[in-house]
């Protein structure tokens, strides 16, 4: 009786990816809180906590799945953004040489040209509180490119004191306002990004000691089967993926896990540390 009752998904995302798995299968979902490590575990096994009177062990379906681990694609965030920071520090080093010293300035005058610039343009998120902030640094990185236009201006148009003078105010605001605002605005992206985009959540198994860390939950909703994994050639043959699904709510394929073959696997890695 229990395979004619039709429950709904529990759509998540991983690297960008949709998933689904039954809700029958899923006792509660929970923020990924503090952990322990496990000596010894597998690297997809990646800790566990205390969760009411239980102890729920952790696997990381990206690693899995051989997926980067959300840990690594933060860090390499975070790595990201100090090089941006630093590539900006430079950039005004450069530019208040150019302003004294003269001769050629070679940096990117156009704030869509610079590293930083390409990245904003490619990024995209459905996050509002992500991309708000990010439309902050939208008018200091345009006016500290653009400094580098107005002494080109200047120096057509001024000479002698009243050049040196607007120089002199062109770079004040380029070190004072403008890069100390990007400098800013780059580092409380770390933390946004890290609480509103890389915050795992976790499916606990129903009638199991375990969880499974996914990046988000999208939604709870009736699917249809589009094709069945063994009949479908561009699904990828893993144990792991049962069906092709679809959502009359939203574009994209969404593959649900096979959960047997799951469990399975679960009893499997207890017996490997």
């Amino acid at each position: 009786m229990e395979n004619e009752i039709k429950c709904p998904y529990i759509i998540f995302k991983l690297s960008g990816s949709l998933y689904c798995i039954d809700s029958r299968h899923v006792s509660t979902i929970v923020q990924q809180p503090e952990y322990n490590t496990i000596p010894a575990a597998p690297a997809n096994v990646t800790g566990m906590f205390k969760y009411r009177d239980q102890v729920i062990q952790m696997l990381d379906l990206r690693i899995t799945f051989g997926m980067k681990s959300i840990f690594t694609e933060y860090n390499e965030f975070e790595q990201m953004i100090d090089a941006r920071k630093q590539d900006h520090i430079n950039w005004v080093v450069e530019f208040e040489r150019y302003i004294t010293e003269g001769g050629v300035f070679s940096l990117a005058k156009d704030s869509h040209k610079c590293a930083l610039g390409k990245w904003y343009d490619r990024f995209s998120t459905d996050n509002e509180a992500v991309m708000s902030h990010l439309r902050k640094m939208e008018e200091p990185h345009e006016k500290l490119h653009h400094s580098a236009f107005e002494v080109e201006e200047c120096m057509k148009h001024y000479d002698g004191e009243e050049q040196e003078f607007q120089l002199s105010e062109i770079l004040r605001l380029a070190k004072e306002t403008y890069m100390p605002q990007i400098l800013t605005l780059l580092d409380q992206s770390k933390e946004l990004f890290r609480s509103a985009l890389y915050k795992e959540m976790i499916l606990i198994l129903d009638g199991t000691s375990w969880g499974v860390v996914v990046d988000e939950i999208v939604a709870v909703e009736d699917l249809e089967i589009i094709a069945d994994r063994k009949q479908d050639p561009l699904v990828n043959r893993s144990s792991f993926i049962h069906n092709v699904m679809e959502s009359d709510k939203r574009e994209g394929l969404i593959f649900e896990l096979n959960t047997a073959n799951l469990l399975t696997k679960l009893e499997e890695l207890e017996t490997t540390y």
